[in-house]
């Protein structure tokens, strides 16, 4: 099986975890931030980035339970997930260092940053397709 798990204490510790169920929840949370950099700030470029990435996201995780459903490959859909990902850790992480803000830029460099190492290894070690039901 394709799951990381380990015992620790008496403690079973779990990755088993499909890239959708972070992907759908990390695009609103971007296309949120966007949208209230605008409402706050009348940022343009923060809610065409935000909500932009934020919809892309979300758009690649249903596109990924759909395949899912369907017991089809959805290894596609996780790497261009990962691209995004990659795309927002590099733009926000070089505000971060320039502008040294912690919000939005640093909170939103490190959920990027903990996405892009999930996806990393969900890349790697792939979860196994859904299985044909018992019926």
């Amino acid at each position: 099986e394709s799951t990381f798990s380990e015992a620790v204490s008496g403690i079973t510790i779990s990755f088993a975890q499909y890239a959708f169920c972070f992907t759908i929840p990390y695009g609103f949370i971007l296309a949120l931030g966007g949208f209230v950099g605008f409402v706050v700030k009348g940022s343009k470029m923060s809610l065409l980035a935000g909500g932009g990435s934020g919809a892309a996201m979300m758009i690649l995780g249903t596109l990924s339970i759909s395949n899912y459903n369907k017991k089809k490959s959805y290894f596609m859909y996780n790497f261009l997930s990962f691209g995004v990902t990659t795309y927002v850790s590099v733009a926000m992480g070089f505000r971060f260092f320039k502008t040294r803000d912690i919000f939005p830029a640093g909170m939103t460099f490190l959920l990027s940053i903990a996405m892009d190492t999930f996806l990393a290894y969900r890349l790697a070690v792939p979860m196994p397709p859904k299985k044909e039901s018992a019926d």
